[in-house]
């Protein structure tokens, strides 16, 4: 697979549609750029990267022009998503860890950090909404687009070994959780299949974004990479294949997980440097500056 089989301004574009498609549309402007500019963007879109479908658009489309007016629309996602017991929130850390505010939207907000974004303060829900996951997927794919035309192929593969790890741990498997708790309420409840339809279309650009990043990155063997002696620890009888890093800013040790250690040893096979993979987890956001993410526009203005 070549740079260009990425297309990554294009999933950019496709992750920053479906974000504000998943936000509160609290204004009236907010219904029409839905039902008029979404199905259009989308298509758009989708005439590139052929994942959607003509048939799903369709219904997406038909699905919103039944909506009638905002209120419905309103009303429709209150209820899905937020009019306790809501049936289907969209913080994905309660699908993957069985309860609000987990460790896996801690996780979120390292990984955020590490790239130089957080949650925007005015934006009053937690880190791993779907609406912010998304946004930062489509700043990521930006950034590698600018690193990989500056010719600063590290730094793009090392956005990309984070996303694609992120993907697999986060993004996948709790979208199809979402997925059939939508779906389960649009039925049980009579609700427009607005969402549920939306849900599937992310379901299917991160599956997609996932199987492209991990035929992208390189797979040849590579030489292990340096490691610092790791402290003495009581055994617990089971062997262990995480290497154990030492910190380039501080000489700290820290364990490595597979995605960051299998890139460390491609960078390194490849002569690149790898001083900025090999920070610990403390160091590394204290290196990155940070920069709020707002929640994004659609392309189109309504």
């Amino acid at each position: 697979m070549t740079r260009s089989d990425l297309r990554l301004t294009l999933r950019a574009e496709l992750c920053l549609c479906l974000s504000r498609a998943f936000l509160p549309p609290l204004q009236e402007t907010d219904f029409h750029a839905l039902r008029a500019d979404l199905p259009a963007d989308l298509a758009d879109i989708d005439a590139e990267l052929g994942l959607i479908g003509e048939a799903r658009l369709a219904r997406l489309a038909d699905d919103l022009f039944a909506l009638g007016d905002p209120r419905t629309l309103l009303l429709t996602y209150s209820r899905l998503f937020l009019s306790p017991p809501a049936p289907a929130l969209l913080n994905l850390a309660l699908y993957l860890d069985g309860g609000l505010m987990g460790s896996s939207c801690s996780e979120l907000e390292r990984l955020y950090a590490a790239h130089g974004v957080q949650r925007d303060p005015q934006f009053r829900d937690g880190s791993d909404h779907l609406a912010l996951y998304l946004q930062f997927l489509a700043w990521s794919y930006a950034q590698t687009q600018e690193h990989l035309t500056a010719g600063d192929e590290a730094r793009a593969l090392s956005v990309l070994a984070d996303v694609g790890s992120s993907l697999v741990r986060h993004g996948i498997p709790a979208i199809g959780d979402l997925l059939g708790q939508i779906r389960e309420a649009e039925s049980s409840l009579g609700l427009p299949g607005v969402y549920g339809e939306l849900a599937q279309i992310v379901r299917l650009a991160l599956t997609s974004d996932a199987q492209a990043i991990g035929a992208w990155l390189p797979a040849e063997p590579a030489p292990t990479p340096q490691v610092a002696t790791p402290p003495t620890a009581p055994s617990t009888g089971a062997a262990t294949t995480e290497p154990v890093l030492a910190c380039s800013r501080c000489g700290a040790s820290f364990v490595a997980e597979g995605p960051l250690a299998t890139m460390v040893s491609v960078l390194a096979a490849k002569g690149l440097d790898t001083a900025h993979m090999s920070l610990c987890p403390q160091c590394r956001t204290q290196a990155m500056g940070l920069t709020p993410m707002a929640p994004p526009q659609l392309k189109k203005a309504s």
